[in-house]
């Protein structure tokens, strides 16, 4: 195309086409042109198809690249939180919490499933919630003040409930419980017990796990490696067994039969 320098084209009408830098200004920065200059180029594309075509290819890269951007800007804002939640899921999936995770992709195996058996707290560990201290299984009684006397009648009336084989109602007083003292691991360690008995496995590891945080001990984690067995997570069973219960009571027999049990079995569970 003939090159016409601007000063001789903003006064006049173009008898040639204009300059290709004069038309991808006008495609990208018309708002900046003189205002004769604009409307002598438009005038010039609706005559040449050839010059129409070219700002037509300039205009709908500006339009793309325009409708790019934003997406751009936000997915450069997400990739770090990304990769942050990325590292986090890695550490977490391969650490002890994981627990059923592990196992989301299982369906529970009846034969191991039903090797998994949930025992009420020891009575030390349930005493010491009420925070007389003389529990020697429960380290933060003594930090914490003594149940007050509805809270007992209520405590009383969950074990109550669970004796009765009534582990729903049992459960729900024990979660008014808990969230009224979130730091007493003998509520938390019963309110677990009473989840697992009413079928309620997840919510029962998530409480079983507090309550091995909270100083409750092989208790805590015997009831751990059983709910996750009932879910079908053998490996987060068997972790729990040998890992946490075993770890601190060698000689406990029956996780030792449970792990062997599991152990023998292991090939026939789809991992």
């Amino acid at each position: 195309m003939t090159q016409i320098p601007d000063r001789q084209t903003s006064a006049m009408d173009f008898l040639v086409c204009p300059p290709d830098a004069l038309i991808d200004r006008f495609a990208r920065h018309a708002h900046a042109m003189d205002p004769r200059l604009v409307r002598a180029v438009s005038r010039h594309l609706g005559r040449c198809a050839l010059c129409r075509e070219e700002a037509g290819r300039l205009l709908r890269g500006v339009e793309g690249a325009t409708a790019r951007r934003p997406w751009i800007w936000a997915f450069g804002g997400l990739a770090p939180l990304a990769f942050v939640a990325a590292v986090f899921l890695s550490y977490e999936m391969g650490g002890r919490w994981a627990g059923p995770m592990d196992g989301a992709g299982l369906r529970p195996d009846a034969r191991m499933a039903a090797l998994a058996r949930f025992d009420p707290p020891s009575a030390a560990l349930v005493g010491g919630a009420l925070g007389a201290g003389e529990s020697p299984f429960f380290p933060s009684a003594h930090a914490l003040p003594p149940l007050s006397s509805e809270d007992r009648r209520e405590l009383a009336a969950a074990r109550a409930s669970l004796d009765a084989g009534r582990p729903d109602p049992a459960a729900r007083l024990l979660e008014d419980l808990s969230a009224r003292h979130p730091r007493r691991g003998g509520i938390r360690l019963l309110l677990a017990y009473a989840l697992a008995v009413a079928g309620d496995y997840s919510k029962a590891w998530t409480h079983y796990r507090i309550a091995d945080e909270q100083g409750m001990g092989p208790q805590a984690c015997w009831g751990l490696a059983n709910a996750c067995l009932r879910m079908g997570d053998i490996a987060c069973a068997r972790r729990e067994l040998a890992e946490h219960v075993l770890a601190r009571r060698p000689d406990d027999e029956d996780a030792l039969d449970l792990l062997t049990r599991i152990t023998a079995a292991r090939g026939l569970v789809p991992r």
